[in-house]
């Protein structure tokens, strides 16, 4: 059977990106086009096709079955083509032509000129984005990102999302260093103010959702979307906070100002990956969690446990690390 002209890669593409992003007029926003081309798009696939493919007569736009069944394959065939054209490229030596990755505050200071230094020659342009990962993930889905580094867990059940995890962290106190005051069975103070990371994070979410179980009454004096905001009040005596071993080593200037605790009670932990749409990116994904493994484990992560030998069984690193992989330079 031949296919008919209409049925292309890019109308294919166009039809997925619409469905994806909620409409056409979102659709023709991320393309830079006007709605009235994504629009045509759609109806010459569908002419093709022989068979409509939104509903309508439905506001917002509905899926007719055809199109359900055609967003379920298209997705997997655009993935397919690609990944062949990712290969293509490498097998001639061409780089992909651009990458957008997205870290929290924390990871993109210590890991940008890494990912840069030893994959940058893997893409002609990128992109690097510092901020909350809630906002990222977001961007991710709307198609504005390729690729997270992310401590989020949102997205793992997206069946079209490849995940490649870093390292998992437990999470620990932090008091400024010249606190003396007894803690209690817990391991907290009873009148110095709790700094609160930002709720509107994952990583403060998460803390909240400990602090409830926990069936703690903390007194609040700020609430603080960076790691670098939270740990310098504490340094200066401000109060005390709940962080992770990987946003206290972003801090090393602060390091003599500030007293690190493993929680005697209620430990938890989150989960470091890199997070990107299945096939796309080919194998970018995959090296980038292996080089910032690397450098975490390596490089990051040393001076503190020097510090603080107990913080290395704070940390959890996959089995399949780097023995085998010689990223850095």
């Amino acid at each position: 059977m031949k296919l008919p002209q209409e049925f292309d890669l890019h109308a294919l593409e166009v039809f997925v990106m619409t469905v994806e992003l909620g409409g056409m007029s979102q659709c023709a926003n991320h393309l830079q086009v006007t709605q009235s081309a994504v629009s045509q798009t759609i109806a010459k696939l569908e002419a093709g096709i022989g068979a409509p493919l939104f509903d309508r007569t439905m506001r917002p736009l509905g899926l007719t079955a055809s199109g359900k069944s055609l967003f379920a394959r298209g997705q997997k065939l655009i993935a397919h083509a690609r990944l062949a054209y990712d290969e293509v490229r490498e097998g001639a030596n061409l780089p992909i032509s651009s990458v957008t990755v997205a870290l929290s505050f924390s990871l993109a200071n210590q890991l940008t000129a890494p990912i840069l230094g030893n994959l940058g020659n893997r893409a002609d342009r990128w992109n690097i984005r510092s901020g909350i990962s809630m906002e990222h993930q977001g961007e991710f889905l709307a198609r504005d990102i390729d690729m997270l580094v992310t401590g989020s867990f949102n997205l793992e059940h997206r069946d079209t999302v490849e995940l490649h995890p870093v390292f998992e962290e437990s999470f620990i106190f932090v008091f400024p260093r010249d606190f003396c005051e007894p803690l209690d069975v817990v391991g907290l103070p009873s009148t110095l103010p709790f700094i609160r990371f930002s709720r509107l994070t994952g990583t403060g979410q998460q803390i909240e959702r400990q602090i409830v179980r926990m069936k703690l009454k903390l007194p609040q004096m700020v609430e603080v979307e960076s790691s670098h905001q939270q740990l310098a009040l504490v340094a200066a005596g401000l109060g005390w906070t709940i962080t992770t071993p990987g946003c206290f080593a972003a801090v090393p200037e602060l390091f003599s100002q500030l007293r690190a605790e493993p929680m005697r009670r209620g430990r938890f932990s989150r989960s470091i990956q890199v997070v990107a749409r299945t096939n796309e990116l080919g194998d970018i994904p995959r090296l980038t969690a292996a080089l910032c493994q690397q450098v975490l484990r390596d490089k990051i992560f040393p001076p503190v446990i020097d510090q603080y030998p107990w913080i290395a069984q704070q940390l959890l690193w996959p089995k399949a690390d780097l023995e085998n992989e010689e990223l850095m330079a």
